[in-house]
């Protein structure tokens, strides 16, 4: 009875890993036509229910937990999991991601900040500018005034020269 009991439990183990690799068939399957991020938690989950179903073996199984089909069909479906679109992992191309857009997003502020430069040069060459136009009048007067000034100056040297006759 004992022995009729092992065999019991030996075929109920083969059942589960015949179930665990026919879920993970199956999520494969499905996950082919998915996104890459679908993909991904497919993989996990798969993982996850082959993990469950085999955790109930005893200690001393444990170096046959994993049969040679299901370790050979995980590790091909992470490899197909994994280079749907790039040979990288998910969470790589997810760190990738979130230093490109901070990257992105201190050229935003660098390009802001030169923006605002660039502005506040024009308006200060603006200002340059009327302030060129003003002192460019000024002197437009001051020769005027000069000219009259050496116009005047002339007749009272006339003037003083035949007082002195």
């Amino acid at each position: 009875s004992l022995d009729e009991y092992e065999d019991d439990e030996a075929g109920q183990k083969e059942r589960k890993k015949e179930d665990a690799i026919t879920q993970q068939n199956t999520i494969q399957n499905e996950s082919s036509s998915a996104d890459t991020s679908g993909s991904y938690l497919l993989q996990v989950s798969a993982s996850l229910f082959a993990f469950h179903s085999t955790a109930s073996a005893p200690e001393d199984d444990a170096p046959n937990r994993y049969s040679r089909t299901e370790r050979t069909t995980y590790s091909r479906y992470s490899r197909d999991a994994n280079s749907s679109g790039s040979s990288l992992p998910s969470n790589t191309l997810e760190k990738r991601i979130e230093e490109l857009e901070r990257e992105l997003a201190k050229e935003r502020q660098e390009n802001a900040r030169l923006m605002k430069m660039a502005q506040d040069k024009e308006e200060l060459i603006g200002k340059l500018k009327e302030e060129i136009d003003l002192l460019n009048r000024d002197l437009d007067d001051i020769e005027d005034e000069n000219e009259q000034l050496k116009q005047e100056n002339k007749t009272l040297l006339k003037v003083v020269g035949q007082l002195t006759r």
